[in-house]
């Protein structure tokens, strides 16, 4: 197992040590690694998601719509998302 040296704000560090303190972890390892692993499964449904899109958007050809309409359409969707 690799050991690595990481510096936190204080208040990142309470943080995890309330969270280790709540009994839910057994140290600041178990913690960090199960946020590491939360990230990991979380970006690898974003880059499939992004796949989806993209052979989407290859199989639905060639838009009648101008850019002004799409990008007016886009920003439109991520208002209606809040993000």
């Amino acid at each position: 197992m690799a050991k690595m040296t990481i510096s936190l704000p204080d208040n990142l560090a309470d943080y995890i040590a309330r969270r280790v303190a709540s009994g839910r972890y057994d140290s600041a390892d178990a913690f960090l690694a199960e946020l590491i692993v939360k990230d990991q499964n979380h970006r690898k449904l974003d880059d499939e998601e992004l796949q989806d899109m993209l052979v989407q958007a290859e199989e639905s050809g060639i838009s009648d719509r101008r850019i002004p309409e799409i990008l007016l359409e886009t920003k439109a969707k991520l208002r209606d998302n809040h993000l």
